[in-house]
């Protein structure tokens, strides 16, 4: 096992060791608990939670995301036809 130093100031490191008192453990082993925590793995589904409900988005499973596609296929056969049009008054 590897050894790390760090510096803390002294309003950090009284808190640190007021925590420490209280869950009857050592700094060595609170730092690590805390860095394990930190570090691992985490579940996809609930960091795209945690961003939605950060940043206010819609979750798509609740609220149904209309799309008018009707309009949009619309649009582009007028612009096939006008196009066909065009090219036939040009012959």
């Amino acid at each position: 096992m590897s050894a790390l130093s760090i510096r803390l100031d002294p309003e950090l490191e009284r808190r640190l060791d007021l925590e420490v008192a209280r869950r009857n453990t050592t700094r060595s082993r609170f730092v690590q608990e805390i860095l394990r925590d930190a570090l691992a793995p985490k579940d996809a589904v609930m960091l795209l939670q945690e961003a939605r409900a950060e940043y206010a988005l819609p979750d798509p499973a609740r609220k149904r995301v209309r799309t008018d596609k009707s309009a949009r296929v619309k649009s582009l056969v007028r612009e096939t036809v006008k196009r066909k049009l065009a090219a036939g008054k040009s012959e």
